[in-house]
């Protein structure tokens, strides 16, 4: 049987679309896939939540500087950060691995976003999936001394092979409700005024998608808080439920009864008491041992 020439065209172009490696534009097709589509948990309409997350660091310039802007307003985000930038022993890897160490003392949680970012459907996406993944749970393993708990998938991408690589390796995907798309209007402004007029009319719990690495971001991030604070002040003046900011809490997964759960500040001081006793003890060990005669 003969198809219609335009049926054939769009049959071939869907095709295309499945198995071709993605390029920068089709990235960003993915990218702005609707919010529907990244949704976090799904939750019945209420007060009005928001989280605050961050995608692709760390910077070493910027990242900083976002953490001040949420410390100043007292707002605990998720950054979903790349193993690419932590990789090896150069002086910048190191530097990135004791920015993470800083993510968590503030009070933030450190999410796996994969090593290099790759989209994970397609026709190379179950061939690189799990170890994009898990090579990226290693590295934030080995500067934070925890496997992450939470995870983004690159592009907010959806598939049947992806989804049943992350059942597999029983990571769950945190999807996004509100984004500026910064990373690609690479305006101050129009961020800010995009991340504003969602929040105005929020209803319910929101997730927000922004990026560390961009500088317009980091620009617009106290402007945006800045007017939270004064619209959250003005609706309780008004007897109106204000916007409240949420930590990352309600996205971990379920403990074990019993387990006991130490806040990321602890958590984190902890890990570094721990590693300052071993140091000492290796360095008493070290000055018994030189003080002993020699044998002969």
């Amino acid at each position: 049987m003969r198809l219609p020439f335009a049926l054939t065209l769009s049959l071939l172009s869907l095709g295309a679309n499945a198995v071709a490696a993605p390029h920068k534009s089709h990235h960003r097709r993915v990218a702005a896939r609707s919010a529907v589509e990244n949704r976090g948990p799904k939750l019945p309409a209420g007060p009005p939540e928001v989280l605050f997350t961050f995608d692709d660091g760390p910077n070493l310039e910027r990242t900083p500087k976002v953490l001040d802007t949420l410390d100043k307003h007292h707002v605990k985000a998720v950054f979903f950060v790349l193993g690419m930038h932590l990789q090896g022993d150069s002086p910048t890897a190191e530097k990135s691995r004791a920015l993470l160490r800083e993510i968590v003392a503030r009070g933030h949680a450190v999410g796996n976003h994969t090593v290099h970012h790759y989209f994970l459907c397609g026709k190379r996406g179950p061939k690189i999936a799990a170890d994009e993944i898990e090579e990226n749970a290693r590295l934030i393993e080995q500067a934070l001394g925890t496997r992450p708990e939470l995870y983004r998938t690159p592009y907010g991408a959806h598939c049947k092979a992806l989804n049943e690589t992350l059942a597999k390796l029983g990571v769950t995907h945190t999807g996004w409700d509100i984004d500026p798309q910064d990373w690609k209007v690479q305006n101050t402004n129009k961020v800010r005024d995009y991340v504003i007029a969602h929040l105005r009319k929020l209803h319910g719990r929101a997730i927000v998608l922004m990026h560390d690495i961009h500088q317009d971001t980091v620009e617009a991030l106290p402007q945006i808080l800045d007017w939270l604070d004064k619209e959250n002040a003005a609706r309780t003046a008004r007897g109106e439920a204000p916007i409240r900011v949420l930590d990352y809490a309600y996205l971990l997964p379920p403990r074990p009864p019993g387990k006991l759960i130490l806040p990321p500040l602890l958590d984190s001081l902890g890990r570094v008491l721990v590693d300052e006793i071993g140091q000492l003890g290796s360095r008493v060990r070290s000055l018994a041992a030189s003080a002993m005669p020699s044998g002969g």
